[in-house]
């Protein structure tokens, strides 16, 4: 659905979103092309010290290519890292040490990038644009009895600027936002807003205006639809509930929701997981449950972890999981399932001391990965046939109706 992002308002706030147009321009170093980032080919990238026991015996892949992007702001503090958002070719991520990068992951090099302050959140792809929402990256003056909150840009797939405006609202309505430093979401919010999340609190932005209003802090529900019925899911106490005609919701607790599985002739699937442990050794179960509510469900050979980090799905519900090994804060990896919950391969990550989220995106023809703030691996494309052996079917005493 298209959306109008006009710059609307008084001749001061036009001349205002003019200014901001004007001052926060991509970062580029000559001829208006952006720093080139560091590419290796996997051959150069193998590092012995990621030969962890626990994987032995599960089938490993090494990455395609890894990307380092180049830092702007590297003395600053790491507060917030998103992404990775694909968008045709492209990875969008961001950070607090470079803004936003837009990388072409098949070729390794830089598209595009945007400066932001030292706050931001995850890029959001609307339609054929990308919202880009953060601090803003130099002063600005909004009118007098309103708060500045950030700014909010929104491009193409090729970087040129659609709209660039200060997000402002009334102070008594949004001070709590103001002051909130915690994590940062971005989701869609209807045909002309999105809804910006930093910790515990929330704001919905107009897109025409850059309005705030206060917002819940809740993330939106996951919308299945099959044959005419629509649920929508949600976590409540880890617990899943799906609402809509035929309700249900589960038993038990599961540590989050992965996304919908569609497999030919089959009712979607609801993927999870679930943090557990077998003879007192951590695991990640991977569980695929009947969408609509029937006890049917999938269950995936397990893996090692402590910790989940981050995930992507696919469309068709390929998913890749970033686990965490142990509590050491070193051994992370990525482990990738096919959508008939074959586990297909697991990728150790560098080890070093990782404290921020991993960034997963899973594409058709490669999952991508975001992690330590500058890096991108890109790892093999998940498939298997839906006859491939691998996933263990049957009967799962939890989901009820």
């Amino acid at each position: 659905m298209k959306f109008d992002l006009s710059l609307r308002g008084s001749p001061a706030l036009l001349t205002l979103a003019i200014v901001l147009v004007a001052a926060c321009k991509s970062k580029s170093t000559r001829d208006g092309q952006p720093p080139h980032p560091t590419v290796r080919d996997a051959a150069a990238i193998i590092d012995a010290s990621t030969d962890w026991p626990e994987l032995a015996g599960y089938p490993r892949v090494d990455p395609v290519r890894t990307v380092t992007i180049p830092l702007t702001k590297r003395d600053n503090p790491r507060f917030d890292v998103g992404g990775p958002v694909l968008a045709g070719e492209l990875a969008i991520v961001s950070s607090s040490q470079f803004g936003f990068a837009a990388i072409d992951y098949r070729r390794g090099a830089i598209a595009w990038t945007k400066p932001a302050g030292g706050h931001v959140a995850p890029p959001l792809l609307r339609g054929t644009s990308i919202v880009l929402v953060g601090e803003c990256a130099q002063f600005v003056q909004v009118p007098d009895g309103e708060a500045l909150l950030g700014c909010l840009r929104v491009v193409t797939t090729t970087g040129s600027d659609e709209a660039y405006i200060a997000i402002r609202g009334e102070p008594r309505e949004v001070e709590a936002f103001a002051t909130e430093k915690g994590p940062q979401s971005l989701w869609d919010a209807g045909e002309k807003a999105v809804r910006w999340r930093r910790g515990e609190q929330a704001v919905t932005i107009d897109l025409s205006s850059g309005v705030a209003k206060p917002a819940s802090a809740e993330p939106p529900p996951l919308a299945v639809t099959y044959k005419g019925r629509r649920w929508e899911v949600t976590q409540r106490a880890g617990r899943i509930v799906a609402r809509g005609k035929q309700p249900w919701e589960t038993e038990h607790e599961y540590t989050a929701i992965l996304g919908v599985v569609w497999l030919p002739d089959l009712t979607p699937l609801l993927r999870v997981v679930n943090l557990g442990a077998s003879a007192g050794t951590p695991e990640v179960h991977l569980i695929d449950m009947d969408a609509t509510g029937s006890l049917r469900a999938t269950v995936a050979r397990p893996a090692p972890g402590v910790a989940l980090l981050g995930h992507g799905v696919s469309a068709q519900g390929d998913a890749a999981i970033a686990m965490r090994i142990d509590r050491s804060l070193e051994r992370d990896f990525v482990a990738g399932y096919a959508a008939n919950a074959m586990l297909v391969y697991v990728h150790a990550l560098p080890q070093r001391k990782r404290t921020e989220p991993v960034g997963v995106a899973v594409a058709e023809d490669a999952v991508v990965v975001f992690h330590d703030g500058e890096m991108l691996t890109i790892l093999p494309a998940l498939s298997a046939p839906p006859t491939a052996p691998g996933a263990t079917t049957g009967a799962w005493k939890n989901p009820t109706p």
